[in-house]
C-alpha cells in the first residue's frame, strides 16, 4: 500500500483514485485473456439496453419533472416495485447478451491496432460501470427503492472514502456526459464505424497509388511512359492500354 500512498501523494489525490485507476487497468488485462473484443461490445451493449430500460421505466411510473411525466401509470407501491427490479436490468443483460446475444460488429485485423482498441474500450466499460453505479447510488428517488444501493449509499468506506476521491467527483460532476457518451459510441460502432472505415481506407489507398507507375503485382490496367514508344519509325498510338504481363510490341522496339 505504500506505493498508492507515495503515488497518490505525488499527483495530489486519494489512495483510491490510485487503487481504481490500477484496479480498472488490471481487470482490462484479464479480460484480454478470457474474452474478445467482441464479448466487450455484447457487454456494453446489452448493459445500455439495461439502462435504457431503467430510465424508461423510471421516467413513466415515478415522475420526471423536466420530461414532463408525473407518473402514476401503476399505483406507487406497485411502481416502486417494478423500478427495484429494473434498476438491476443494467447488470443482469451484461452478463445475459453475451451469452444469448448475436451482435454483428466488424473487428480490426491488425493486432497491433487490436490491443489498444482492447485496452480502450475495456478500461472505459470499466469507467463507465462505475459511473451508472454512482448515478444510481445517487438517485435521489431511488433511495425510496429498496435495493442494494441503499446499503451502499449508507456504507462507512462508501461516505468516507469514494465520496472523498477525486474519481468520484469527476464522475459525479460529469455523469450527464460520459454515459450518453458512451452509448453514442456503441451507436457509432454499431451504425457508422464501417462506412467510416471503408471511407479512410478508400482514401489511404487511392493516396498511395498517386503516379504514372504501380507495383508490378498490380493487376489493374496501365499506360507507362515506356510502353509508348515508335515502330519503325512510326509512333505507336499513345491512347493504347497494355495490361500487366501481357507482351507490348511496343516495349520490345530497340534504340
Amino acid at each position: 500500500m505504500g506505493i498508492f500512498a507515495a503515488l497518490a501523494q505525488t499527483f495530489q489525490v486519494t489512495e483510491f483514485d490510485i487503487m481504481f485507476i490500477f484496479i480498472i487497468f488490471f481487470v482490462t488485462l484479464v479480460m484480454y485473456y478470457f474474452w474478445t473484443l467482441h464479448t466487450l461490445y455484447e457487454i456494453a451493449f446489452g448493459a445500455i439496453v439495461g439502462l435504457g430500460i431503467y430510465i424508461l421505466l423510471s421516467v413513466l411510473l415515478l415522475g420526471n419533472g423536466p420530461m414532463g411525466t408525473t407518473g402514476g401509470l401503476f399505483p406507487f407501491p406497485f411502481a416502486v416495485l417494478i423500478i427495484s427490479i429494473a434498476v438491476y436490468a443494467v447488470f443482469a443483460l451484461a452478463v445475459v447478451f453475451p451469452i444469448h446475444g448475436g451482435l454483428v460488429i466488424a473487428e480490426t485485423t491488425h493486432q497491433g491496432i487490436y490491443v489498444l482498441q482492447y485496452l480502450f474500450v475495456g478500461m472505459f466499460l470499466m469507467f463507465s460501470a462505475a459511473s451508472v453505479l454512482f448515478y444510481m447510488i445517487e438517485q435521489t428517488y431511488i433511495f425510496q427503492v429498496g435495493t442494494i444501493f441503499v446499503w451502499f449509499r449508507d456504507s462507512w468506506y462508501y461516505q468516507n472514502v469514494i465520496h472523498t476521491s477525486a474519481v468520484f467527483a469527476y464522475i459525479i460532476s460529469h455523469k450527464d456526459t460520459i454515459i450518453p457518451l458512451g452509448i453514442l459510441l456503441m451507436l457509432y460502432k454499431l451504425l457508422l464505424s464501417n462506412i467510416v472505415s471503408a471511407v479512410v481506407l478508400s482514401i489511404w489507398y487511392n493516396l498511395s497509388h498517386i503516379g504514372f507507375y504501380r507495383k508490378a503485382e498490380d493487376t489493374a490496367y496501365r499506360v507507362e511512359f515506356h510502353e509508348v514508344g515508335g515502330v519503325a519509325g512510326h509512333w505507336a498510338d499513345p491512347h493504347s492500354v497494355t495490361a500487366v504481363g501481357a507482351p507490348s510490341h511496343a516495349a520490345n522496339v530497340h534504340h
